[in-house]
């Protein structure tokens, strides 16, 4: 049994024992990341008429209403492991996308079949205001490696960008540009997310010095 120091994240010490024997907890992040690689290529091919977009509405309804179960999760075990950064995120994305979003495209679905009236409005503000926290956090992640940084940068974009579209406001030309920046954000979330697995094998992926260089 081996012990040693750790700090929370508001600085208090606190001591890791670990037991010989036992495995460490393992680490969700990579699984987390490609989850949202899959939920950001899809908005994606839908922004650029990929998909059936009638059907779209239902189905990504459906499916965003499971990740709300899976972010939740893994915000909450993220939150337990001290990772109050990455625990956040993945609560937000629960509300946003899952609880917000997922409800209300499947709500919409079943309200038009049945002639009653739904606001779509909903998921817009729920975008839009997910999209600006993921921008507005991005100084926590500074020292960062650089991927993580730009898969911030980018689904903050994208989200903010549907999130416009999605309460009126210059939707023709916001939703190309949600889509591709979450193309973007997609392709670095698998990235990391690979990476993230491949280090629990013991090999070494680089994502990227950190843009900013600690003092």
């Amino acid at each position: 049994m081996t012990d040693d120091e750790l700090r929370t994240d508001s600085g208090d010490k606190v001591t890791h024992v670990a037991v010989k024997g036992l495995s460490e907890p393992g680490n969700i992040g990579g699984g987390l990341l490609l989850g949202f690689s899959m939920l950001t290529f899809s908005f994606w091919a839908n922004a650029m008429g990929l998909t059936d977009t009638a059907g779209f509405t239902v189905a990504i309804g459906i499916v965003l209403l499971g990740f709300f179960v899976i972010y939740f999760v893994g915000g909450l075990y993220l939150l337990k492991q001290g990772n109050t950064f990455g625990g956040c995120t993945y609560v937000v994305f629960a509300s946003s996308f899952g609880l917000f979003a997922g409800a209300v495209y499947v709500t919409g679905t079943v309200c038009a079949a049945i002639g009653l009236p739904c606001d779509f409005t909903l998921a817009g503000i729920a975008f839009l205001v997910s999209g600006f926290f993921l921008l507005a956090v991005l100084p926590g992640l500074k020292y960062a490696a650089k991927t993580d940084f730009l898969i911030y940068l980018f689904a903050g974009i994208g989200v903010a960008a549907f999130g416009f579209a999605g309460i009126g406001v210059a939707p023709a030309a916001m939703n190309p540009i949600g889509g591709w920046a979450l193309f973007l954000a997609a392709i670095g979330s698998f990235y990391a997310g690979v990476a993230a697995v491949l280090a629990g094998a013991g090999v070494d992926v680089p994502c990227g010095k950190p843009f900013f260089k600690k003092r």
